[in-house]
C-alpha cells in the first residue's frame, strides 16, 4: 500500500505484473495493491484515508459518501477522536468525483466558501457539525473537541468551522450579530442566558425549542429545551451570526 499525495483528480487503474492497482488522488487518498485477476470494481472497494489537521469525522464521513457511525464500525473507533496522520479505511466503492468537504476551517472574519453558499445550507451543515459533537466532555476554557469545551468554546469552534469568528465569552458573543426575539428564533440562532450572574452561558438553537451547547451540569455537549422551567427562567436574548435563504 502506497501513499499518493494530491495534485490530480481522477481515477485509473494499472497493472503490474499479476497485480492491478487502483489509484484515486485527490484528496489524501491512499493506493491500494490487489493480486490476481481483481476486477476494478473490487479494487475500489479498498479505499483509505490519511487524517489532516482540522479533520473530524463528519467531515470525512460527509466528503465520502458514508455515516459516521458506518465509518467508526469500520475503523473499530469507540469515539470521535481522531489525530493527524491516522490512517482511516473507508468503505463501500469510491465514487469517480468524491464531494468536496463543506467545512472550512478560518481564524478570523468570513471564509469565501461559506459566504457563497446558500444560508439554509451552511446553517444545516453548522447544526448537523454540533450534533456531531455530542457527547465531548465538558472542560472549563476549552474549545477543542479533543480536549473538551466550555459553552462559549463550543459556539466559538462550530461557528469558526464555517467561517464565522466568535470571541470566547458569552457576554461577548451577546454583542455578535443581530438581535432576535423570542418570537423569531430561527435554527442557527446563539442564545444566551444567565445562570449564575449576568451573560454566562449560550447556545445555538436547533429549532423547535431545542438547543445544543456545553453543559457543565451536564458535563458534557448534550441537547436541551428551552420549554424546561430551568432554561426558560434563564433565557436573556438570543443574536443571529447567519441569515437563511441568503
Amino acid at each position: 500500500m502506497f501513499y499518493v499525495g494530491s495534485g490530480f483528480s481522477f481515477l485509473f487503474f494499472a497493472r503490474f505484473g499479476k497485480f492491478l492497482l487502483a489509484v484515486v488522488v485527490g484528496s489524501g487518498i491512499l493506493l491500494g495493491g490487489f493480486g490476481g485477476l481483481a476486477s476494478p470494481a473490487a479494487a475500489a472497494q479498498q479505499v483509505y484515508y490519511r487524517v489532516k489537521k482540522g479533520d473530524c469525522l463528519w467531515r470525512i464521513a460527509r466528503q465520502h459518501g458514508v455515516t459516521v457511525s458506518v465509518l467508526k464500525q469500520a475503523n473499530g473507533l469507540r469515539t470521535d477522536l481522531i489525530m493527524p496522520g491516522q490512517v482511516l479505511s473507508i468503505p463501500g466503492v469510491v465514487p469517480l468525483q468524491p464531494a468536496k468537504p463543506t467545512v472550512t476551517e478560518t481564524v478570523y472574519g468570513r471564509s469565501p466558501s461559506a459566504s457563497s453558499r446558500s444560508g439554509d445550507d451552511v446553517i444545516r451543515d453548522l447544526l448537523e457539525y454540533a450534533w456531531s459533537l455530542r457527547g465531548v466532555r465538558y472542560r472549563w476554557a476549552g474549545e477543542s473537541p479533543a480536549t473538551g469545551f466550555d459553552c462559549s468554546g463550543f459556539t466559538k469552534h462550530v461557528f469558526g468551522r464555517f467561517g464565522v469568528s466568535l470571541p470566547h465569552l458569552a457576554s461577548a458573543q451577546y454583542r455578535c450579530g443581530i438581535p432576535v426575539n423570542r418570537e423569531e428564533l430561527a435554527p442557527g440562532d446563539l442564545l444566551l442566558f444567565t445562570t449564575y450572574s449576568g451573560i454566562d452561558h449560550v447556545a445555538i438553537h436547533c429549532g423547535q425549542g431545542t438547543f445544543i451547547h456545553a453543559s457543565s451540569q451536564g458535563g458534557c455537549v448534550r441537547v436541551d429545551s428551552l420549554t424546561e422551567r430551568y432554561w426558560d427562567t434563564r433565557f436573556i436574548g438570543a443574536r443571529r451570526l447567519l441569515e437563511a435563504g441568503r
